[in-house]
């Protein structure tokens, strides 16, 4: 059937069997790990194999996106295409139903631990079916996948993200220790804390600068934690979040960390887009929200403000360029094209949700430094001398 498929002459009744038997490796691999002589293992066995199948198709519908010459008639999608053609998006959809259909019904039969693996394991690994298809007949040299790795554009400003937040975080720790109190809102701050650690130490540990990155910044986290655990409760005088702070820190923190894991692999979001630019969005909200409360920039700065505004604009150019440029392109052609692919972008990283929220932080973060410079100036404080 392969060598058919290599010459271009694959029957429509063999593309079916090909995606059952791609896995055909990692079955034998699988097998020698372990004796499958448990109860319910035959039932695991049968519930893996749609789902072994359907990653694979994940698989090949990334290699073909990314792919910046000819690929080759064995990827699963190419095949569909050399066969069906501009039909061939539709086709391997309903495939793909057939495959899901078999593996609902394999869940069905498999004990509640097993099943819960075998569901976090799909959402992580066959994101891609959910994702548009590839067209068949555009230019694929075009496009390209993390996968494949980055434009040295996307490294770039990958780094000036980076730098815009350092800037920020050594100005909220200077702030929070000479004013004796946090830089960051509560609500906001527990979010960044556990995004920071799940990110770097739970996803890919150490998979790439990003996460490496994500490590650093959690560090820094600690460092905030230790002011908001010193002077939090101080912020609720008479009060029962006063008198009961740190106990509800620790539950703070529980919650937020469960709730951003999950978060993680329920919306099928490795990159951390929709979350990190959720995440954003509500300390945007809540910077304005603080600064109102304490009717003063005490914790703050214009310092913490540019910071944060530069660095989550450096991090949406740099999601903008992943879906815009490639290894070999590193820059695209013009400044048009790079906007209308940008917000006309559909797809996980760059969805018509995370190019909303991101609008709605650039804009409440152009506020927020408006009205913290007038209230430095109004308190009789230098803006730019203030750390």
């Amino acid at each position: 059937m392969e060598f058919a498929i290599r010459a271009g002459e694959a029957k429509p009744e063999q593309l079916r069997r090909l995606m059952e038997l791609a896995p055909s490796e990692l079955r034998i691999v699988r097998d020698l790990g372990r004796p499958w002589d448990r109860d319910g293992d035959a039932e695991l066995r049968e519930a893996l194999r749609p789902a072994e199948s359907l990653a694979y198709v994940a698989w090949d519908l990334k290699q073909y996106a990314s792919a910046t010459e000819p690929i080759k008639r064995t990827n699963i999608y190419a095949a569909f295409v050399e066969t069906y053609g501009d039909t061939a998006a539709e086709r391997i959809r309903e495939e793909v139903a057939h495959f899901e259909a078999r593996f609902e019904q394999g869940l069905r039969s498999v004990g509640v631990a097993d099943r819960e693996r075998l569901e976090r394991a799909f959402v992580l690994n066959c994101a891609p079916l959910r994702d548009a298809l590839p067209d068949p007949a555009a230019d694929r040299h075009e496009e390209r996948n993390a996968a494949e790795g980055v434009s040295s554009a996307v490294v770039l400003f990958g780094l000036l993200c980076a730098l815009g937040w350092l800037v920020a975080y050594v100005a909220i720790v200077y702030r929070g220790f000479a004013d004796q109190t946090y830089g960051v809102p509560l609500a906001a701050f527990f979010a960044n804390l556990t995004w920071e650690f799940a990110y770097g130490f739970l996803l890919d540990p150490l998979g790439d600068y990003f996460h490496t990155a994500s490590i650093a910044g959690f560090l820094v986290d600690v460092v905030i934690a230790w002011q908001v655990w010193k002077y939090g409760a101080a912020q609720f005088p008479n009060s029962t979040l006063g008198r009961y702070f740190r106990p509800l820190f620790g539950v703070c923190v529980a919650a937020a960390l469960s709730v951003n894991y999950h978060a993680f692999i329920d919306l099928a979001d490795p990159d951390g887009e929709y979350t990190g630019f959720g995440i954003n969005l509500m300390m945007s909200i809540l910077y304005l929200k603080m600064l109102e409360d304490r009717g003063s920039p005490a914790g703050q700065s214009m310092y913490i403000a540019i910071g944060k505004w530069l660095g989550t604009l450096c991090a949406w150019i740099a999601t903008a360029l992943t879906v815009t440029t490639s290894p070999q392109r590193t820059w695209p052609t013009s400044w048009s094209e790079f906007v209308r692919k940008s917000l006309g972008h559909r797809s996980y990283p760059l969805t018509p949700l995370i190019n909303v929220m991101y609008a709605w932080t650039f804009l409440l973060d152009v506020a927020y430094c408006v009205l913290l410079h007038r209230s430095l100036k109004a308190a009789g404080m230098s803006p730019w001398r203030r750390l």
